[in-house]
């Protein structure tokens, strides 16, 4: 057999044994001092044996009083094999079935029952009760159980148990290049302060690997943690794969940020810390439909996922076989995650259940959402989560497929699909067609993210449909404002906001500092160099964008035009302008209006005549509205 490692536990009802079988298999004693001193296990218990092929099996042993059912479903959730321990002398008893329902919603793959104390029954008793037993698992579970019988007190038949979960664990070799190459998860089940290394969290290595000095994410606070040491079965180690009990020293993070519960995984992992869950809801026995009792609707109830345990608030989602489940604080989780939905105050299994979706939604999107997961396959094993993203919003972020799916396009680093980016772009026209918009206000309208709304506005603009003027894209082809330099647009920006009065290099402001090295010093370190900001300007009026106007004062272009047209609004050709009225027309002082009145002159638009300017044209009908237009929109 290939190398492999391996978690088990052992369930059952209080006092069949487990403890004591778990010692008769591992020679380790799991019961803490104050837990064999009242006979009873409280939490869980750790331990290890070597299946004789050099292979190391994890051992959890897990509470079998009701009372601490919190702490039994804790050590359930990254199980390869769960022991279903019996006392022969009591036979099947309530936590049995409790333990044995709670183990199928949480997702253990394989079962294994274990008869303890088959030294207290006859060998014709202990035959009827491995044949009831057979047929209670199969009736309950749907799951077909080998079972053994042991004395855990006497030793007998320990060697064929021990045989029979190697057996039962042949397979996991197959699995355990999958799992090492997964991205590394792990469940918190306890911490501890240890001297010379600082916090320590132990639990399971359900994926992956972890190695020394490894940066990692612990959730739900979403903070990046650094592994100090490793230990694994009592050895110091540099890395350990999956599955493996792990103890592992983090830096610098203090001991009270550290529960059961939270979760280590990589950054590259798909945890997310969540309040909002729409789940599954699972058949927790063959014989009962899956649909949530209506006495449940918006319910309190207690939830185990993980080895997180706490309340939630229960609302079934109508004539589906979904469920929403509202947590007070984040809980870490992962899309297709078993969990167990319990009655609260007691260990009832209300609800076996599988994560479809983490996270609100809109309530405009519900429906759909609801008939997606609805049509999701029951074995969610290679199931892409992005999938539904895309099929929900018509986007996805492309590096979440490892192929694109049929009718899509990639968009830089999105993953559209077709129509939803034919119908997005006839959205995207029609509000701009209605009033220009920046990319942020249309981000917001339609309620796509600003990245995305910026790729589908270029992809438009390539198509000559829309251009960006004044920082608000329009309707239209020509030249557009997002195609100059990071430092052009900036200068752009602030000649515009000088408005009337122009951007003077040099000119004194108040106090009688010049405006140059003001306005540099808002400018990238590009441009604060002498003579860099005057380049700017004179590559901008080349372009078109200012107007440079004796002084030299630079003008936005499009205010230009709009004080031309304003002047020459009601003026035939020939007609005659004096100065007064130039400069109640326009706002400006002689100091501004002189020059201004030179540049239309150079322009075309008038011809000095002593103080006086006689209009020679007049600008074309169709350019006067164009430009009114423009102005109101601005």
């Amino acid at each position: 057999m290939a190398s492999y490692r391996a978690v088990i536990g052992l369930a059952g009802h209080v006092d069949h044994g487990k403890t004591l079988l778990i010692q008769a298999l591992t020679g380790i004693i799991t019961a803490r001092a104050h837990e064999q001193a009242i006979g009873m296990t409280q939490d869980l218990g750790f331990a290890h044996f070597d299946d004789g092929q050099g292979n190391t099996i994890g051992v959890i042993d897990v509470p079998g009083h009701e009372r601490y059912v919190r702490n039994m479903v804790a050590g359930l959730w990254s199980l390869d094999l769960v022991l279903l321990v019996i006392a022969a002398d009591e036979g099947w008893m309530p936590m049995t079935g409790d333990h044995l329902r709670l183990l199928k919603a949480m997702g253990v793959p394989r079962l294994l029952v274990c008869i303890n104390k088959c030294d207290l029954v006859s060998q014709e008793e202990l035959a009827l009760l491995e044949e009831a037993l057979l047929e209670r698992v199969m009736d309950e579970s749907g799951m077909v159980p080998d079972i053994v019988s042991v004395s855990a007190k006497t030793g007998e038949n320990i060697d064929t148990l021990h045989a029979a979960i190697v057996h039962q664990l042949a397979d996991v070799a197959d699995e355990q290049a999958t799992r090492e190459q997964q991205t590394p998860r792990l469940y918190v089940d306890r911490v501890f302060t240890a001297s010379g290394t600082g916090t320590v969290l132990t639990g399971t290595l359900q994926q992956g690997q972890l190695r020394v000095g490894d940066k990692l994410r612990l959730y739900p606070a979403d903070r990046e943690v650094q592994i100090r040491s490793l230990q694994a079965y009592h050895r110091q180690v540099d890395e350990i794969d999956a599955i493996c009990r792990v103890a592992v020293g983090l830096k610098k993070v203090p001991h009270k940020e550290v529960a059961r519960g939270h979760c280590l995984a990589s950054a590259a992992g798909d945890c997310q810390a969540i309040s909002h869950l729409i789940v599954r809801l699972e058949p927790t026995n063959p014989a009962l439909n899956n649909q949530a009792s209506p006495s449940l609707r918006n319910q309190e109830v207690e939830v185990a996922l993980g080895s997180w345990h706490g309340r939630a608030r229960f609302v079934p989602i109508k004539e589906t076989r979904l469920a929403r489940l509202i947590f007070a604080n984040p809980v870490p989780c992962f899309f297709g995650q078993p969990l167990a939905i319990i009655r609260h105050g007691s260990s009832e299994l209300l609800h076996g259940a599988r994560i479809l979706w983490c996270g609100d939604i809109h309530p405009a999107k519900r429906k759909a959402l609801h008939a997606l997961l609805e049509a999701l396959p029951g074995d969610l094993a290679g199931f892409n989560p992005a999938t539904l993203q895309l099929g929900l919003d018509g986007y996805a972020p492309a590096n979440t497929f490892t192929e694109p799916p049929p009718a899509t396009v990639q968009d830089g680093d999105w993953l559209l699909n077709s129509t939803w980016l034919a119908d997005s772009h006839a959205a995207l026209l029609t509000a701009l067609t209605q009033q220009p918009q920046s990319a942020a206000e249309l981000a917001d309208r339609l309620r796509i993210p600003p990245t995305l709304t910026q790729r589908l506005l270029l992809r438009l603009k390539e198509e000559q449909q829309i251009r960006l003027h004044h920082d608000k894209w329009q309707p239209g082809s020509g030249e557009s404002e997002d195609e100059l330099g990071e430092e052009a647009r900036l200068v752009l920006k602030l000649v515009r906001d000088q408005g009337k009065e122009g951007y003077e290099p040099g000119k004194l402001g108040p106090g009688g500092v010049a405006i140059d090295p003001v306005l540099q010093l808002t400018l990238p370190p590009g441009l604060r160099p002498k003579g860099a900001l005057q380049k700017q300007l004179r590559i901008l009026a080349r372009l078109k964008y200012l107007v440079l106007l004796d002084g030299p004062i630079y003008y936005d272009a499009e205010l230009y035009d709009h004080m031309v047209q304003a002047v020459l609004a009601g003026q035939q050709v020939g007609d005659l302008i004096d100065m007064s009225a130039f400069k109640e027309i326009t706002g400006l002082s002689r100091k501004y209006a002189i020059p201004f009145c030179l540049r239309m002159e150079m322009d075309g638009w008038l011809r000095r005549e002593e103080n006086d300017r006689r209009v020679l044209r007049l600008p074309p009908p169709q350019l006067a509205d164009k430009q009114f237009a423009e102005s109101e929109a601005v």
